[in-house]
């Protein structure tokens, strides 16, 4: 078995789960004028610590980066809930990068966008949605 596959019994995270993460982060992201350098730190944050302790660190990290920078609080704040459920639920490093990528996906998409939805209660689903114009 590779150090990255989940162990045996861990439960397989949702795709589903870490796409609407993804909407949550990115639309915060985007909304507190977060630069983009700050969610690619965050994906290689994961790197600094082996095995799946690596979300915990990543979660301290964007708090850190949060109250260093004194911006990006929601975004960390929702980074920080989103690897804890992520660990919490079994989740690996994988998918943990996974759902930090699509965020910064969801952040470029939403150039010059305002969602109507507070971050906190977006999921992709809606957000798509709300960026095509329908609701």
């Amino acid at each position: 078995m590779s150090a990255c596959a989940p162990s045996e019994g861990a439960a397989k995270i949702s795709e589903k789960v870490l796409l609407d993460w993804a909407a949550k982060i990115g639309a915060a992201a985007r909304n507190e004028d977060v630069r983009p350098a700050q969610l690619e730190n965050l994906i290689a944050s994961l790197d600094a610590i082996q095995g799946r302790e690596a979300l915990l660190a990543t979660a301290a990290f964007a708090l850190r980066q949060a109250q260093r920078l004194g911006i990006g609080r929601t975004t960390a704040r929702l980074a920080n809930q989103a690897l804890l459920d992520l660990y919490e639920k079994g989740g690996d490093k994988d998918e943990a990068r996974k759902m930090l990528g699509f965020a910064k996906w969801v952040y470029e998409a939403l150039a010059g966008f305002r969602p109507r939805t507070r971050p906190e209660q977006l999921t992709l689903e809606e957000l798509l949605k709300q960026l095509a114009g329908g609701r």
